[in-house]
């Protein structure tokens, strides 16, 4: 359900470790964020956290996160999931890298001039 939901979401699962991945554009070029699955025993449930997005020295994803307790019910992981990826693709859209990506069309080579005395 998990790796389905992220999936619906464009998040791919890697082939070897727990780990989601999905390419944002960046006006430098395309970058990979990710987010990571854990299972906590103690608490019994699931966590997708340690996200990274790193732009201009800061990683957007630190803080996102969500659990998912075992035996939840469906339309709860699913909503839990939708948050997360709102949420985690709010602040990509917001990182430095991403906004100028916006702006680059607007700057064309006008707005690229030597200075002049």
């Amino acid at each position: 359900m998990i790796v389905s939901r992220l999936a619906h979401h464009g998040w791919q699962k890697d082939r070897i470790v727990d780990a989601f991945i999905k390419t944002f554009e960046t006006v430098v070029a395309p970058k990979q964020a990710t987010v990571w699955l854990s299972f906590f025993q103690s608490d019994d449930c699931w966590w997708l956290a340690n996200g990274d997005f790193t732009s201009a020295g800061k990683n957007v994803l630190a803080t996102c996160h969500a659990t998912l307790p075992v035996g939840a019910p469906q339309n709860e992981i699913e909503q839990t999931i939708d948050a997360l990826v709102a949420e985690m693709e709010h602040m990509i859209a917001g990182a430095y890298s991403v906004r100028l990506l916006r702006l680059k069309p607007l700057l064309g080579q006008q707005a690229i001039r030597p200075l002049t005395a």
